[in-house]
């Protein structure tokens, strides 16, 4: 399959937990990931094959867990061409 871009947004929820601090952390992970990534203010994009970047998904969605949320909320949008689509040819 093709280079696909993804944007994705990870919110972990629980009762008493700070939620900002977790943020930086799954931004780690995109940036230990090796896939090409532009983080923004509200969502990051990924470029990559799909697969690799649903693996990423659950990985950031873990790191929530991990840091104590009861849930995690994730929003997701997916940008594919047959001929693949990267980062660059969004800005153009």
């Amino acid at each position: 399959m093709a280079k696909v871009t993804v944007g994705f947004q990870v919110m972990p929820n629980g009762k008493d937990m700070d939620t900002h601090g977790v943020i930086p952390e799954i931004v780690e992970v995109v940036k230990e990931s090796g896939l090409k990534y532009e983080v923004g203010p509200m969502e990051t994009v990924v470029e990559g094959k799909l697969d690799d970047v649903f693996s990423l998904i659950k990985q950031a969605q873990q790191v929530g867990i991990d840091a104590g949320a009861s849930e995690v909320m994730t929003n997701v949008k997916i940008h594919y061409r047959p001929e693949g689509v990267s980062i660059e040819n969004k800005s153009k």
